[in-house]
Order: C-alpha cells, then sequence, then structure tokens
C-alpha cells in the first residue's frame, strides 16, 4: 500500500543526516461506543493520521521512525541512542514524503 519508498542515503558523511525526515500518512482503528444506524456505521471512514521523524528502515512489511536522538560526537553526527519511536505496519500506509 506504500505509494513511495524512500531511500536512506548510506554514503551521508554524518550518521544522522543518513536517516531522512519524512512525514508518515496512514490509516488508524476507528472505533464509536456511540448508538448509530447501520447505514452511518457503513459511512464512516478511517480517520488519516502522520507521523513525523527520521525515516529508519523500510523492510519486512514495517516502517519504523525515530523522532529523537542523542548525539556520541556531534561533529561526525554520531548518533548514541534513538528515542521517541514509532513503528507502522505498512500495509495501513497511504503515502510517505521526504521532508526538506
Amino acid at each position: 500500500m506504500i505509494k513511495r519508498k524512500i531511500k536512506i542515503n548510506p554514503r551521508a558523511k554524518r550518521e544522522i543526516d543518513r536517516y531522512p525526515m519524512v512525514a508518515v500518512y496512514w490509516l488508524d482503528i476507528c472505533s464509536d461506543s456511540s448508538w448509530q444506524s447501520i447505514e452511518g456505521c457503513k459511512k464512516a471512514k478511517l480517520p488519516v493520521c502522520v507521523t513525523k521523524g527520521h525515516l529508519l528502515t523500510q523492510k519486512g512489511g514495517i516502517t519504523r521512525i525515530f523522532g529523537d536522538y542523542s548525539l556520541a560526537d556531534e561533529e561526525l553526527g554520531k548518533i548514541e541512542e534513538i528515542g521517541n519511536t514509532t513503528i507502522i505496519p505498512n500495509s495501513v500506509i497511504v503515502e510517505i514524503k521526504k521532508i526538506s
């Protein structure tokens, strides 16, 4: 379902520059505990959510993103650890856009 696969740049000089900033648009599960008609439920649509961060990988049916990182070496952009990670199944991704 992914509309676009973004390439990781393994030759970037700084490690952080290997992982492009992206916006991932994905379909979320929606539930509603209120009473509604059958027709109303049939017309309901899935919400599109957006997750932004650095693209870590896109393989094995999964897209992995991280939002935060700590640097072991600032000049080299060497990453020590990552945080605020999100793992999204590719089957629910509508689109991925690279952010400049």
